[in-house]
């Protein structure tokens, strides 16, 4: 399930508006800052409103740059909101602009404010942020060209250098005050003053008052900071397994070294003393999930290897039955693992059909597991983007549905058929409704594509048809990408095809 970019650093947004027109860097982020609390105060209510709030911000900022090119934090500031804009669909879906074309933006911008101040751990955790969500954008894993695969590679592989930096200067920034206070018994600092530069940063002519001087406060580096910086780094590794299948032998092995040192050495240090073991441990597992798919998918290990690892990474001792993101996991897991292992599956002869039976009860196993991950993480009251979830258990049904034909046949598909599809267009009904009523756009979409799909393949092909008919080059990718999952079969791509659709 997607994940928002939840630690995204704002620890540069500060400020307090004057009653003149902004004339110095301080005055310009100081009504930028303002501008941005207009925006988040309206985010929820009326994502239009709140969206304008932003492009002034960001405006605001622009126009300050232009007198003030190096100040570092109208440039960092200017590049965060542009990013935040990102991250919330409903306010990005108020932009003409497509979603890649407004994260290069942001990334630009990142870099710009990256080269002011190259040793700023919040600059570059931010970009390395944005590098991750540009490749997960640009590129759809497998279904993706090589060249698109390569690209994506490169600005994972740049994202994790960036957080490699950002971590080297955090364990400094928290190892120095405890040396400090070591060799002189003095209480460490819970905040710094950067007196910034000539045009920016910290302000304080004989003409202001003490509500004008301006600071960038540095909240002090702790156990928690250095483990966000670590889990986000294991999540890009994940995302990198993804578009690794055409590369098994580098591009793994680097991945897996690198993975090793993470996990075994600082991660496991960090963690100690916090809170936070859960979602090491979830991230972890589905580290190793991504791992083990890619591993699989490229000849590396066999069934009975991914299946172990799988297991493994989910474990007993990783409770997951109060967390409905980690429940999605879980569930997107056993998806994978389903769909890599039917991929590879073909006709089986007379004197395999216990291998067959073996495979069919393998597979169904596992859809249940995500089919019950799923309704667990729908009913939880912290679960988030229900829309999402709905659809992914529509998907699963179909996916059920499809273990029993061909090459499988299998006997409890079959005879639930008439369950399976009705269960299927039911979540995807769901879907719709709860995206139409949350504002969800992209998720209304698809939901309402997906129950014309289902639809045709119960013998209704009129929505279908209705839909290719409105939006053909959508329909077909929904389809493409329901086909290279394992959800439908190829017959379908046939069926909805750049002429329109054959029923």
């Amino acid at each position: 399930m997607p994940k928002m970019k939840q630690n995204f650093s704002e620890s540069r947004k500060k400020g307090k508006q004057k009653n003149h027109p902004p004339e110095t860097a301080d005055d310009f982020l100081a009504a930028g800052v303002e501008l941005e609390e207009a925006g988040e105060k309206w985010r929820a209510g009326d994502a239009a409103k709140s969206t304008r709030f932003f492009i002034r911000a960001v405006d605001n900022y622009e126009t300050a740059l232009l007198r003030f090119p190096r100040s570092f934090d109208l440039a960092y500031n200017k590049a965060r909101v542009q990013y935040q804009i990102t991250q919330y669909a409903k306010l990005a879906a108020q932009l003409p602009t497509p979603l890649v074309e407004l994260l290069q933006i942001a990334l630009d911008s990142h870099r710009y404010a990256l080269n002011l101040r190259q040793d700023n751990a919040d600059a570059l955790f931010n970009t390395a942020q944005v590098l991750t969500s540009v490749a997960e954008v640009v590129s759809e894993g497998r279904r993706a060209s090589e060249s698109s695969r390569n690209d994506a590679l490169k600005m994972l592989q740049e994202a994790l250098e960036l957080f490699q930096r950002c971590l080297a200067v955090q364990e400094f920034q928290f190892t120095e005050p405890q040396e400090r206070m070591e060799m002189t018994n003095e209480t460490p600092p819970t905040a710094e003053l950067d007196d910034g530069d000539e045009n920016g940063g910290f302000h304080n002519s004989s003409e202001s008052t003490e509500d004008e001087q301006w600071a960038s406060v540095y909240e002090p580096v702790t156990k928690d900071t250095l483990v966000d910086t670590a889990v986000a780094q294991l999540e890009t590794l994940t995302t990198a397994c993804g578009f690794l299948t055409s590369d098994a032998g580098s591009g793994l092995a680097w991945v897996e070294e690198y993975s090793n040192n993470l996990l075994r050495g600082k991660i496991a240090a960090y963690v100690q003393g916090t809170d936070r073991h859960h979602e090491v441990d979830l991230a972890r597992a589905n580290f190793m999930c991504a791992l083990a798919d890619t591993n699989y998918r490229t000849g590396r290990i066999d069934v009975n290897t991914y299946l172990e690892e799988m297991t493994s990474a989910f474990d007993t001792k990783l409770d997951l039955s109060q967390d409905p993101q980690g429940l999605c996991d879980r569930a997107d897991a056993s998806i994978a693992f389903t769909s890599a292992i039917f991929e590879s599956i073909s006709p089986l002869p007379g004197e395999n059909q216990h291998k067959g039976a073996l495979v069919n009860a393998l597979l169904w196993r596992q859809l249940t597991v995500a089919s019950t991950s799923l309704t667990s993480a729908s009913k939880l009251p912290t679960a988030q983007n229900l829309a999402k979830i709905n659809i992914a258990r529509g998907d699963v049904e179909l996916f059920r549905l499809r273990l029993g034909e061909a090459p499988l046949y299998h006997d409890i598909a079959k005879k639930h058929a008439a369950t399976l599809m009705k269960n299927a267009e039911t979540y995807f009904r769901g879907a719709a409704a709860l995206a139409n009523n949350e504002g969800s756009i992209d998720e209304e979409r698809e939901a309402t594509v997906k129950l014309a799909i289902a639809g045709a393949m119960a013998g209704d092909g009129s929505k279908l048809v209705a839909s290719t008919r409105e939006e053909k080059i959508y329909v077909f990718r929904v389809v493409e990408e329901m086909v290279e999952d394992g959800i439908v079969g190829k017959e379908w791509s046939e069926k909805v095809g750049s002429a329109g659709i054959s029923l």
